[in-house]
């Protein structure tokens, strides 16, 4: 009797086991996305594939974007690529400008100058642009075409990509029980904007504000609308941090101390590190997949299944890479522009759309990089 009684425990528990294996593929495929291929492509019976060599550098994007429903939610204002470089040990983290200014594949044979930031809206979006090339339409079209231009900027084959928007973000360090972040400068942003404010107002009139609008620049007129902000602060020093003050520290963009899009990717780059200690700490990793799947409709990715099971099975030695920093800004490679449609851009010093300084900076010894990074 007792042998049977075993014997049921371990079948049962054999089935909870695979209940929930199941239950996670069923669920990770939610936030798994295909590229489209072009049917005759697709068909072609694949030749053997040989075993990847593990030692080769592969690099994952990593895109963030504010989400909801309005205008530019899907505008991926940072962009990360995590290159790791297993030969030497290391995770290159290099950080993107938003306003680097690129040629997009709008449709095939044609391209138009944009931010780089919107290449993953242009991606995703096949109404407006119905004649992409296949691989830039559908659910990763948006991953895809942001991968491809990365690639052809950096000069390094993009793998793979995962986009997070904020409701994701506050998620991860929710779940995480906060984080640790080592704040580099004391710093004041007195406009932070408040999303839920983004069309008070403020008392103003109707004819004040077309007033306004026609006499003010775009980068003043915050000042003429207070309510629709507030003011940030943070202390140099270690500032253990929730969701929600994470967020608005990576995403200050106005302080007279820390503003603008190279300081906010340093601070973006520090919340990185501290998530990183803390999935050590917590012995998170083997739980990944199960987080992966909480975030559904926040998250985005195209690292299927089986290669999220081969990358986690590498955990304990990604946990010893040292990360380092590969800043694209406009204190190495990068100059101030003007758009032909007025916006403000960035350009490579060599001349538009001449990446070759940026490639060869991230192809450097990192030791020989680390004098570029500031």
């Amino acid at each position: 009797m007792a042998k049977k009684i075993i014997l049921a425990f371990i079948i049962f528990n054999s089935f909870i086991v695979i209940f929930f294996a199941i239950f996670s593929f069923i669920k990770y495929r939610q936030v798994v996305v295909k590229v489209n291929q072009d049917p005759i492509t697709r068909n072609i019976t694949p030749t053997t594939t040989p075993t990847p060599d593990p030692n080769r550098p592969f690099a994952i994007a990593l895109m963030g974007y504010g989400g909801g429903v309005h205008e530019g939610g899907t505008l991926t204002d940072s962009i990360l690529v995590a290159q790791f470089v297993p030969s030497e040990k290391i995770i290159k983290l290099i950080s993107i400008p938003r306003d680097l200014w690129i040629p997009i594949p709008v449709s095939i044979g044609i391209t138009k100058m944009s931010k780089i930031n919107s290449a993953y809206t242009i991606g995703l979006d096949d109404k407006r642009y119905p004649d992409k090339e296949i691989q830039f339409t559908g659910a990763a079209g948006g991953g895809q075409m942001a991968k491809t231009i990365l690639s052809q900027v950096l000069g390094i084959s993009i793998d793979n990509f995962i986009t997070i928007n904020f409701s994701g973000f506050i998620k991860t360090i929710d779940t995480l029980g906060g984080i640790d972040v080592y704040v580099q400068k004391t710093f004041t942003d007195p406009f932070y904007p408040i999303e839920e404010k983004t069309n008070d107002l403020c008392d103003k009139s109707p004819e004040e504000i077309t007033a306004l609008t026609a006499t003010v620049s775009a980068s003043k007129l915050e000042q003429y609308f207070p309510c629709r902000y507030e003011t940030l602060h943070f202390d140099k020093g270690l500032q253990h941090m929730d969701s929600i003050t994470a967020l608005k520290f990576v995403r200050s963009r106005h302080s007279p101390e820390d503003g603008g899009d190279f300081n906010r990717s340093a601070r973006q780059k520090l919340v990185i590190e501290a998530i990183k200690k803390k999935i050590i700490s917590l012995n998170f990793i083997p739980k990944l997949i199960q987080f992966t799947n909480s975030l559904a409709g926040n998250l985005t990715t195209d690292i299927d299944l089986d290669q999220m099971q081969k990358l986690i099975s590498r955990a304990d030695e990604f946990q010893t890479y040292k990360i380092e920093s590969f800043p694209v800004t406009d204190k190495n490679f990068l100059i101030d522009s003007i758009s032909f449609d007025k916006q403000y851009i960035l350009i490579p010093k060599l001349g538009e759309n001449n990446w070759t300084d940026i490639q060869n900076f991230i192809k450097q010894p990192t030791a020989t990089s680390s004098s570029n990074l500031d």
